[in-house]
C-alpha cells in the first residue's frame, strides 16, 4: 500500500504542476462533492483490485484499476491546485473509507462480487453506473470553465470505457448454472444500495 501511496502523490504533485494556473473558486457543496468523488474513484480501484484476485483471467479486473488510480490522482490534483488538503483521505489503506456510506458500500460490493464472475462483472458494470451519475452531479457544481470541471469530464470518458468493457464481458460470461437465491438477492441489493448513494446529500455524508 505505501508503494500505492507514493504513486498517487507523485502523480497528483505531477498534475498539479503541469496544469494551468488558474485561481478558482469552488462553493463548499462542490468541495465536499469533490473530496467524495475522491473516495469514489478509490472504491472503484479497491473492489476490482479485490477482485482480481478473485478473477485473475477476468481483463477488466487487471487493467482498470490502474486507470482508476488515475482517476485518483487527477482528483488530489486538483485538490492540490486550489490549496485543499485531502492527505487525510489519500492516506487510507485499501478497503479504508472516511464516507461511512462508501464504507458500507464497499463492503456489500465485494461480498456481492465474490459469488461469481458474473456478480463480480455486475458490482464492476453498477460501479461504473454510479461513478457517471456522481460525476454529472458533481459537474453541475461549478463552473464550466473551470479545470476541475474538465477534470470530471475526463473522468466520465474513461466511466463509460470502463461500462463498456464490463458489459461485454457480461455478454459472454454464463450465468451461475445454478444460481443460489441469496446471490441475487445481493445483485438486487447492490442495485439498490448503488441508486441510494447516487442520491445521497454528499455533503451530510462527510
Amino acid at each position: 500500500m505505501n508503494a500505492f501511496r507514493i504513486f498517487i502523490s507523485a502523480l497528483a504533485i505531477y498534475i498539479t504542476g503541469t496544469a494551468v494556473a488558474q485561481a478558482q473558486s469552488y462553493s463548499s457543496e462542490a468541495i465536499d462533492s469533490l473530496r467524495y468523488m475522491i473516495e469514489e474513484e478509490k472504491l472503484a480501484g479497491d473492489v476490482y483490485r479485490s477482485f482480481g484476485f478473485l478473477y485473475p483471467t477476468i481483463m477488466p479486473f487487471k487493467n482498470i484499476p490502474r486507470s482508476e488510480d488515475m482517476h485518483v490522482a487527477t482528483l488530489v490534483g486538483q485538490a492540490n491546485a486550489i490549496g485543499l488538503d485531502v492527505s487525510d483521505l489519500t492516506s487510507l489503506a485499501a478497503g479504508q473509507f472516511q464516507n461511512p456510506a462508501l464504507q458500507s458500500l464497499y463492503l456489500n460490493l465485494v461480498a456481492q462480487g465474490s459469488t461469481s464472475s458474473f456478480a463480480a462483472l455486475t458490482v464492476g458494470k453498477n460501479i461504473e453506473l454510479l461513478d457517471i451519475a456522481d460525476l454529472t452531479a458533481a459537474r453541475a457544481l461549478i463552473p464550466t470553465d473551470s479545470p476541475l470541471y474538465a477534470s470530471y469530464g475526463s473522468l466520465m470518458n474513461a466511466s463509460y470505457n470502463h461500462l463498456n468493457a464490463f458489459n461485454t464481458w457480461l455478454a459472454r460470461t454464463p450465468v451461475p448454472a445454478v444460481p443460489e437465491p441469496e446471490t441475487y438477492a445481493m445483485l438486487l441489493a447492490g442495485l439498490a444500495i448503488v441508486g441510494g448513494v447516487a442520491r445521497r446529500n454528499q455533503r451530510a455524508i462527510n
